[in-house]
C-alpha cells in the first residue's frame, strides 16, 4: 500500500493519485487550447470537459468490472462503488470520455469528429504522464531485469520485497504516448482522422506494450483484456472504414480491401503463437526476446496494414463526393 501524502475529507492522497490529477489536468490544457485553435466553441469545449471526468471514471470502474468479474463477485458487489479502493482500466476511460464528446456536440450542436479530434493528442498527452506515475503504484513493471547494465532507472525498477530488478515498462508505455501525442500534433487531418490514428497507433503499440506486463493486469482466463481490445478497436476501425467505403459507393480492388484483413489475422495468429510460447505450451525453446522482437514486428504489421485501409481510399466519401464535383466542374 502507498503511503498518504495528505487526506482530503477523510480521503487518502496518494503520490500516485496526485500525479494522476496532474495528468488529468495536464489533458484538459491541452484539450482547451486545442479546441480553441479548431474553433470549438468555450460550451462545447467545458461540456465535454466536465462530462468527461465522470463518465470516464464510470467507463474506467465498469471496464476493471467487466475485466475482473471473479474479484468483485468473491468481494462483494458493493465493492463496486468503493472508488477509493482503486480499480480502474484505461480502456473504459477512453470509451467514457468518447461518449463525453458525443453528448456535448448533439448537446452544442457542434460536430462530434471535431471534439473527438481535439481530445486525440490531449488523451495521448494524459495517457503517457498517467504512465509515469505508476513509478509510485508498483504498476506496469515488465520481466526479471538480467542484464546488470540494466539495473537502474529508468529502465528498471528495484523491488525491495523481493530483492529483484524488473523492467520499467510503464516508462515505455508512457514514452510511446507521448511519441503519439507529438504525431497526432503534426498536422492537420480531415475531420475524426485524427481521433481514429490516435485509436489505432494506441492499439497496436498496446498489443506488444500489454504483453511485457508483470503486475495485476485484467485477464480473462489466460487471456489479457487490454491486448483483446485493442486489437477488437484496430478490427472495429477497418469495418467502420469498409462500410464508410461502400456506403460512398467508391470502387476498390478486391486485393486492396482483403488483403489487409489477411495481414491483420496472420499477425495476431502469431502473436497469440508467441504467447503461449512464452507459457511453455510450444515453441519452447525460443528466447524470449525473438519472441518479443517477432511480437513487435507483427504489432507494427496489424498497425500498418489497418492504417492503409482506414486512411487510403476506403471512408472517404466526402473525397469522392469532391473529386465528382472537380470532375463535373472541369467538363463544363
Amino acid at each position: 500500500m502507498e503511503s498518504t501524502i495528505f487526506s482530503v475529507f477523510g480521503l487518502p492522497v496518494t503520490a500516485y493519485a496526485l500525479c494522476l490529477v496532474i495528468s488529468l489536468g495536464a489533458g484538459l490544457l491541452c484539450f482547451f487550447l486545442d479546441g480553441r485553435k479548431k474553433g470549438i466553441s468555450a460550451d462545447a469545449l467545458w461540456r465535454t470537459a466536465l462530462l468527461s471526468l465522470p463518465l470516464g471514471l464510470i467507463g474506467a470502474r465498469l471496464f476493471h468490472f467487466m475485466g475482473n468479474f471473479y474479484y468483485y463477485e468473491e468481494m462483494g458487489f458493493d465493492a463496486l462503488m468503493k472508488l477509493w479502493n482503486g480499480g480502474f482500466a484505461l480502456w473504459g476511460a477512453v470509451a467514457g470520455t468518447a461518449l463525453a464528446a458525443l453528448i456535448a456536440g448533439k448537446w452544442s450542436r457542434v460536430s462530434v469528429a471535431s471534439l473527438l479530434d481535439a481530445l486525440a493528442a490531449p488523451a495521448a498527452l494524459a495517457i503517457g504522464l498517467a504512465r509515469f506515475a505508476e513509478y509510485f503504484s508498483g504498476e506496469g513493471i515488465g520481466p526479471y531485469v538480467e542484464s546488470e547494465f540494466f539495473c537502474r532507472f529508468p529502465f528498471a525498477v528495484y523491488r525491495p520485497d523481493y530483492e529483484v530488478w524488473n523492467w520499467a515498462v510503464f516508462m515505455l508505455e508512457g514514452a510511446v504516448a507521448l511519441v503519439i501525442a507529438v504525431i497526432l500534433k503534426r498536422k492537420k487531418r480531415p475531420a475524426g482522422d485524427t481521433a481514429r490514428l490516435f485509436l489505432l497507433l494506441y492499439s497496436a503499440c498496446q498489443i506488444t506494450l500489454e504483453s511485457l506486463r508483470r503486475d495485476h493486469c485484467l485477464r480473462w482466463l489466460f487471456v489479457r483484456v487490454s491486448q483483446l481490445t485493442a486489437l477488437v478497436v484496430i478490427l472495429g476501425l477497418m469495418t467502420a472504414a469498409v462500410l464508410c467505403w461502400l456506403k460512398g459507393g467508391r470502387k476498390q480492388s478486391a486485393l486492396r480491401v482483403w488483403l489487409p484483413w489477411l495481414i491483420v489475422a496472420l499477425c495476431a495468429g502469431a502473436v497469440v503463437a508467441i504467447e503461449f510460447s512464452f507459457d511453455g505450451k510450444i515453441l519452447r525453446d525460443l528466447p524470449v526476446w525473438a519472441g518479443y522482437l517477432i511480437m513487435t514486428c507483427c504489432s507494427c504489421g496489424i498497425g500498418w496494414a489497418a492504417h492503409g485501409l482506414v486512411f487510403q481510399g476506403a471512408g472517404k466519401p466526402d473525397d469522392m463526393k469532391q473529386e465528382k464535383n472537380n470532375e463535373q466542374h472541369r467538363g463544363h
